[in-house]
């Protein structure tokens, strides 16, 4: 049996060959005008499918860089701030160190207040410190709220909370880009231990807390330890709450001990010294800034008053390694950003040559494409020329 063939199933079964070649040139011209080798899901499915990831990682990568140089930029003005805090509470204690020389004249003692007071208006504008959105440095997560702030008898308050601000930088890296000012400048450990001393000295003292410790943490009783001369034995009385509780002979090599309290003294006693002893484990600059800026109006024969002294020296120095710590610890933070945005950028390169292996054409492979299909559909129209002219009537 012979079937025949319509002339109109030839010109059809042509015309589509044609299309076919013709969207195939098309698509390899797209192909090479955006440089890409899929440019739909239809191209390649399952390579479309990790390209869009590998898209979404990178955008995921430029956030965090981005989180990185936002918490660079606040942990380096930290930096900065704490450094200068630094400068300025040494300069307050070479200050006071020098006001203890019992070699200066009222005038000089002056000078050295006036001194104190700037550096002290100084230290006051730097932990008001803002970043460069605004926000203050050391309110904790109250970035609006200034603060410290003084009164007029150069008393401080913190008035800001004692949480501190993160940054994601990495899918499990959460990292501090804030400090609370509390924690910075207000929980200073004691250079004397657990207790504040009182000073009442005799002219010509040269007594001085060494140290005061405590190990019974509950114990929130107000000391005192007086001396008296007993006939050429000089006896160490305790006193607990204003009552009497223990007198006996001074043993310099273990100081006072009363129950779980022991305190150390050093320099030479006189007859009627006594020191009152309030408990306290923290210590902060600002009250070391108002004690000293007061004590400058005393006698330079005052002894209590240079005991004093020397205890707002201790206590700067105490603060100026507290404040160098804080800023070690400030560059740890901007060592670990750094680092991490290192890896960020390495990541960064792999995936884009992994995504450039998926997704970027093969240019030479493409125009050899180019070339054959534009060869294919020239052949099938010059088919389709010769086969719409094909007639039985070309034959009669």
């Amino acid at each position: 049996m012979i079937s025949r063939l319509a002339s109109f199933h030839n010109y059809q079964s042509v015309s589509n060959d044609i299309m076919r070649q013709q969207v195939r040139v098309q698509d390899t011209q797209s192909h090479l005008a955006s440089g890409e080798r899929v440019s739909s899901a239809g191209d390649d499915p399952l390579a479309s499918v990790y390209i869009q990831n590998f898209h979404q990682q990178d955008k995921q990568l430029d956030q965090y860089v981005e989180a990185i140089t936002l918490a660079r930029n606040r942990q380096n003005r930290e930096e900065i701030t704490l450094a200068e805090a630094e400068q300025l509470v040494d300069s307050a204690k070479r200050k006071t160190m020098a006001i203890i020389n019992g070699s200066l004249s009222k005038e000089d003692r002056v000078a050295h207040r006036q001194d104190l007071e700037g550096l002290f208006d100084g230290f006051m504008n730097l932990v008001n410190t803002k970043d460069e959105s605004g926000n203050f440095l050391f309110s904790g997560t109250k970035a609006s709220t200034q603060p410290f702030y003084r009164d007029t008898q150069n008393n401080v308050r913190y008035v800001g909370d004692s949480y501190f601000r993160s940054a994601q930088v990495a899918p499990a890296v959460e990292i501090a880009v804030s400090d609370p000012g509390d924690k910075l400048f207000l929980e200073i450990d004691n250079p004397y231990g657990d207790y504040q001393p009182d000073y009442n000295l005799k002219e010509g003292s040269l007594l001085l807390i060494s140290n005061a410790v405590n190990t019974n943490d509950a114990d929130n009783s107000q000391y005192n330890v007086s001396f008296k001369d007993n006939n050429g034995v000089m006896m160490a009385e305790v006193y607990q709450n204003g009552s009497q509780v223990q007198s006996a002979p001074y043993d310099p090599q273990n100081g006072v001990q009363y129950n779980t309290l022991n305190v150390r003294f050093e320099g030479e006693m006189l007859d009627g010294d006594s020191v009152d002893l309030t408990r306290q484990d923290k210590v902060n600059p600002f009250d070391a800034f108002r004690k000293a800026i007061a004590l400058t109006s005393k006698d330079n024969n005052d002894a209590s008053a240079n005991a004093e002294l020397q205890q707002a020296t201790a206590e700067f120095t105490a603060a100026f390694k507290h404040l160098n710590k804080a800023r070690s610890e400030v560059g740890s933070r901007l060592q670990t950003l750094d680092r991490q945005d290192d890896m960020h950028k390495d990541y960064k390169l792999v995936l884009n040559k992994s995504l450039g292996t998926l997704e970027d054409l093969d240019y030479s492979k493409a125009v050899i494409d180019l070339n054959e299909n534009m060869v294919a559909l020239q052949a099938s129209q010059q088919a389709f020329a010769k086969t719409k002219d094909l007639t039985l009537f070309n034959y009669i």
